[in-house]
């Protein structure tokens, strides 16, 4: 039955729950506020205003990377680097495709031990914190052995330079090696990053059923594919979007014919439940039991206004049926 309202919001004052990361005692938001894609398109206040309206409705997790030379890492660091912020926010930061990074070619990274070491120690100087609440290692050279990165792992955790570690954008194959070394050493992988969406479910296969093998947790990114799951593109591109301006780049499995059909489903259910596609696409992920979170950018507080309330969605089963059935058949 459509419904022309905003009438499967549980409340009208959204809310971030809160989730433990595998079988760790890490605690974060179920919705993750991203902030790499900051740079050149938002500035320290603008910035903060976002920050704001997602710690007004009890968001406390903030992510971050360092492969755009640290420019977000600065930006978040005048937001909360040396306030009382920091210490009531959970930051993840990633290293491994920094400026310190000699990747091999056709590599995506370098996560050797002097490069993540480098990279570490500069994001938290940027950053203008002690510590990150957990750090994960980005990306798989293709040469450093999971050892040396687990020892560089080991480093970072006793010289108290990060709380949990966790890896991102890697096989599964290599999460769980890690895992393996990290244990030797009476450590546990807290959190494995990974690109999850309706557009993009191959975790589905093997990053989810190894976490749950191995106890740690899964963080889903790019959970709007690139701003493929907004609709905005879905007549053309417009002039003022980030893909115009080349910020985003083009990715077939986003926009091209086969993901058409995945994005018109979610239009279509979004406008019977009269709700934006972001916030639909969002509810169905925040149902997905393989993830533990989700991390999502907003640029304006309207933005994040919008993202925060798919947690308060409660969508229809059989409309979760369907868009899981597109998503999955494409």
């Amino acid at each position: 039955m459509a419904v022309t309202s905003l009438t499967h919001l549980r409340n009208d004052r959204p809310h971030v729950d809160v989730a433990t990361l595998g079988a760790s005692g890490a605690r974060v938001s179920r919705v993750v506020l991203g902030v790499s894609g900051w740079a050149g398109s938002v500035d320290a206040e603008r910035g903060a205003e976002v920050v704001d309206t997602y710690r007004d409705a009890g968001g406390f997790t903030l992510e971050v990377g360092d492969a755009d030379g640290g420019v977000a890492e600065e930006l978040l660091g005048e937001i909360v680097g040396g306030s009382h912020v920091r210490d009531e926010v959970f930051l993840i930061g990633r290293s491994g495709r920094g400026s310190h990074s000699v990747p091999v070619p056709g590599s995506s990274g370098d996560t050797s031990r002097r490069a993540l070491m480098a990279g570490l120690d500069a994001s938290l100087a940027r950053l203008g914190t002690e510590h990150l609440d957990l750090w994960l290692v980005d990306g798989f050279d293709g040469v450093t052995p999971s050892a040396e990165v687990a020892e560089t792992m080991e480093w970072a955790l006793t010289s108290g330079r990060a709380t949990y570690v966790g890896v991102g954008d890697v096989p599964a194959w290599r999460a769980v090696d890690l895992s393996h070394e990290l244990a030797t050493r009476r450590i546990r992988l807290a959190a494995h990053a990974t690109e999850y969406s309706l557009l993009e479910r191959s975790a589905d296969t093997d990053v989810v059923d190894a976490a749950r093998t191995r106890g740690h947790g899964v963080l889903g990114g790019s959970a709007l594919a690139g701003g493929a799951l907004t609709g905005k593109y879905r007549h053309g591109t417009p002039a003022d979007s980030r893909r115009a301006a080349g910020v985003v780049p083009l990715q077939p499995r986003h926009f091209g014919a086969s993901a058409r059909s995945v994005v018109e489903s979610l239009a279509t259910a979004a406008e019977g439940l009269g709700v934006h596609p972001s916030e639909l696409a969002l509810a169905w992920q925040l149902r997905q039991e393989g993830l533990d979170a989700l991390m999502v950018g907003a640029r304006t507080p309207a933005q994040m206004r919008v993202l925060l309330r798919a947690g308060q969605l409660v969508v229809p089963d059989e409309i979760l049926a369907v868009l899981d059935e597109v998503s999955r058949t494409r």
